[in-house]
């Protein structure tokens, strides 16, 4: 005959204010406790320590869309329930949202609408033996899915300040049961737990969003002053000089300095008057900034600094800012190929029955002294007697030849023809020697003509 097992243990020593659910004390003083009881103990020690295990990893996590996974990955165990669903409130749009609903996707609900929606409104937590029987329920997701939902625990989920946040359901405990006050216990510690956690998980989203909008900000800002210095830049180039610029940008000014042989040169456009009267403004400028991209060009090409326009005469010079010994040649070179591109638009405008331009260049090599003058419009100028000289060479020239000092032909005459016109009245000046350019030498020649340098040539000059 098999003995009866025994129901209860005997639990030794004094109760010291121990209080446990189905604890007796008999009147030896002794206590006992039933097997149900400390089974149900047991498994509430279990659950603590679950709680307490998730607790750690979810107080970690600071990713909002990982702490998600987490907490419901956490609840569905410590729970022991089939499955969970994080339903997160959307002030703004009055819906509640699951972006981690365990065998679903993204699920979105209007507030106060099923049991979760209900939750989430009210703060109310609901214990449902058989959703079936409740009236809150919609069927459709289980219709849909083929699953069946039988019992239901939904509580609020609160930030630190009370407010509701969101709403956690848990569903189908696996043992077949119903969820139990105990249960409700356990969920409400980790409905607490989660509560904080979302909260500094989402203030550390929100500082990650600013911090990531500011350093956006920064970077657009940082751009924009760049391209703001790079215009400025530009701006400033086509003013000075880089050597004088960075000089100005860094020390706030830029020292003049005296060069020992710098070639001047000055072009003036024949009858300008007179043509003028005959073309609109619009046209006049037109026609001048035409001619002057073109002198602009050849400026740029050379190595040479344009210096300023004044009207119809443009001035430029080589030398300066950096010295350069080949600088006569660079400027008389730059002056034949000028003077061939006005023959060839003359050419071009008389079978056109055009107006034409006829064009006057001087050139003088001398000493002169650079610098900026100015405090707000900046502009990079050279002074001395050289300059006034290249001037005469200019005004004594002939509309279509290249009319050079005796000091500059000295400096080319060796890669040069040119032809001897004596000594010339220049006014203010006295009786000056003057050459025509004709063409470059044979042997440093590219075309036939001589007007444009070969290769040997150019690049002994601009080395």
């Amino acid at each position: 005959m098999n003995k009866k097992k025994a129901q209860y243990i005997e639990v030794y020593g004094k109760p010291n204010g121990l209080n446990l659910p189905g604890l007796q004390i008999n009147k030896d003083g002794t206590m006992r406790l039933h097997l149900d009881d400390l089974e149900n103990l047991n498994q509430r020690t279990i659950n603590l320590s679950r709680l307490m295990d998730s607790a750690k990893s979810i107080m970690a996590e600071k990713g909002l869309d990982n702490l998600l996974l987490l907490i419901m990955d956490s609840v569905t165990q410590v729970m022991s329930a089939d499955r969970s669903t994080l339903f997160m409130v959307d002030e703004q749009k009055q819906q509640i949202w699951s972006k981690v609903a365990q065998g679903t996707s993204e699920i979105r609900i209007p507030l106060g609408q099923g049991i979760s929606g209900h939750v989430a409104k009210t703060g109310e937590t609901v214990n449902i033996p058989d959703a079936y029987e409740d009236e809150r329920f919609n069927r459709d997701f289980d219709m849909k899915t083929g699953y069946r939902t039988k019992s239901i625990l939904c509580m609020p989920v609160n930030d630190p300040r009370g407010y509701i946040i969101g709403a956690i359901q848990v569903l189908n405990k696996l043992d077949g049961t119903f969820f139990s006050k105990e249960n409700e216990e356990l969920l409400a510690a980790f409905s607490s737990l989660a509560g904080i956690s979302l909260s500094n998980a989402k203030a550390y989203e929100e500082l990650q969003e600013e911090r990531d909008l500011l350093e956006v900000r920064v970077k657009e800002r940082t751009h924009d002053l760049e391209i703001a210095r790079k215009k400025s830049d530009e701006l400033l180039l086509n003013i000075l000089p880089v050597s004088i610029a960075d000089e100005l940008k860094e020390h706030g000014r830029a020292a003049p300095r005296k060069y020992e042989r710098v070639s001047v040169m000055f072009t003036d456009f024949k009858g300008f008057t007179q043509i003028s009267e005959k073309l609109s403004p619009e046209e006049l400028v037109r026609e001048l900034d035409m001619y002057f991209h073109y002198f602009d060009s050849l400026v740029v090409r050379y190595g040479l600094e344009k210096i300023k326009t004044i009207g119809d005469a443009y001035m430029c010079a080589g030398g300066i800012p950096e010295e350069c010994t080949t600088n006569p040649l660079k400027v008389v070179l730059a002056a034949l190929e000028l003077q061939d591109f006005m023959r060839k638009e003359e050419n071009k405008r008389r079978e056109e029955g055009k107006v034409f331009w006829e064009l006057r260049l001087g050139i003088h090599t001398g000493p002169v002294v650079a610098g900026v003058v100015g405090q707000k419009k900046f502009a990079y100028d050279i002074w001395g007697d050289t300059v006034n000289t290249a001037s005469r060479m200019e005004s004594s020239g002939t509309p279509g030849r290249v009319n050079i000092s005796s000091f500059t032909y000295e400096q080319v005459k060796d890669y040069i023809h040119c032809t001897s016109r004596g000594k010339i009245a220049a006014k203010n000046k006295g009786e000056i020697e003057m050459y025509y350019v004709d063409s470059i030498r044979e042997e440093y020649r590219a075309d036939k003509d001589g007007i444009f340098p070969n290769k040997s040539l150019m690049d002994m000059v601009m080395s």
